[in-house]
């Protein structure tokens, strides 16, 4: 897939709603229950998620119609390729200063972090510092599941009604598991089902986008009403019925997903141009690293025992080596990527 402008700056505002939402004391979070889940960390958590959902999906259905089959042993190089890196940092700094005592010692919790099961994981082994690697284990089970079920069915259509049949356990499960007694020891939320919701729905456009782009061109023509759309939806939770709240990710994330289809089919608009400035395009390039390494810096709320961990070092420091870690290390490594197309 070509490069698509504007895609890196939605994961530069992405990282950063997430990076604002670890800096502000608890407490902060003004009109909890309504605004905050507009702007919060989770929000920009579940843009990633659509996007990535979107452009995995769209490079494996691409795959798929060229070859007739997906090479998984390429699509899991590449991906290992690109994530591994800075993990491999984060995790010995992890492992380092939990030996020394100076973050909470909780070594089962860091199994499970390595093994991309964080967003499963018990209170008791839950530490701060491997908080936000419970998107990337939502992510990683994606990647293990989503190439083998694309590669075993031979119509997109049968395909697309998997990914609503998905997204129908998504909304069972945010109905159904705050009422249990689960939530009292674990995230439940973070579950692979329902949390994986946002990438079920951009894979669901996907989908749509990969059968049938002369419709969506003459949709897109209207492309003030389907700004306003996208903006309704993904601000659905100021207007919400409260009984409806809990779908709030899934009805913000179409809102997501019809922006990611309107950026993709103006490319060359004013606004387009304007989002792709090479500032946030730049930040979008090494979000996944900031992600990564803010996790230790920022964890997810001031404070924390260590000097590197109080505002404003722990925020220049999050840059400074998310910098460093892309340009020297990230980078030469994923030249490797090349070997695997």
């Amino acid at each position: 897939m070509k490069y698509i402008k504007g895609f890196d700056s939605l994961r530069a505002i992405s990282i950063l709603m997430v990076m604002v939402s670890h800096l502000l004391p608890a407490g902060y979070a003004f009109y909890e229950t309504r605004l905050w889940i507009v702007v919060s960390g989770d929000t920009g958590v579940r843009i990633f998620f659509t996007l990535s959902g979107f452009l995995i999906t769209s490079l494996l259905l691409k795959e798929k119609k060229k070859n007739g089959s997906i090479n998984f042993k390429n699509f899991f190089a590449r991906r290992f390729i690109r994530l591994l890196p800075p993990l491999l940092l984060f995790y010995a700094t992890i492992a380092v200063f939990m030996h020394t005592g100076d973050i909470q010692v909780t070594w089962i919790g860091f199994v499970y972090s390595v093994f991309y099961l964080y967003n499963f994981v018990h209170h008791a082994h839950y530490t701060v510092e491997l908080g936000h690697t419970w998107s990337l284990g939502v992510e990683e089970q994606f990647y293990v599941i989503w190439p083998f079920l694309i590669n075993i069915f031979k119509h997109v259509k049968a395909f697309s009604i998997l990914t609503l049949l998905f997204l129908g356990f998504c909304i069972v499960a945010y109905f159904t598991f705050p009422g249990l007694e689960l939530t009292q020891h674990y995230h439940t939320s973070r579950w692979f089902i329902p949390a994986a919701a946002p990438i079920f729905v951009g894979s669901y456009f996907a989908i749509l986008n990969h059968g049938g782009k002369e419709k969506w061109l003459r949709f897109f023509k209207h492309k003030y009403l389907v700004t306003l759309i996208a903006f309704l939806l993904f601000v659905y939770p100021l207007y919400s019925f409260e009984s409806l709240l809990n779908i709030s990710p899934i009805i913000q994330s179409i809102g997501v997903s019809l922006f990611l289809m309107w950026i993709l089919y103006h490319q060359e608009s004013l606004f387009v141009r304007v989002l792709n400035n090479k500032p946030m395009q730049y930040i979008g390039r090494i979000s996944y690293g900031i992600y990564v390494y803010q996790g230790f810096f920022l964890r997810t709320g001031p404070g924390g025992n260590l000097a590197v961990q109080h505002y404003p070092l722990n925020l220049v420091l999050v840059f400074v080596i998310a910098i460093l870690s892309f340009e020297l290390y990230e980078k030469p490594i994923m030249k490797l990527k090349k070997r695997f197309t």
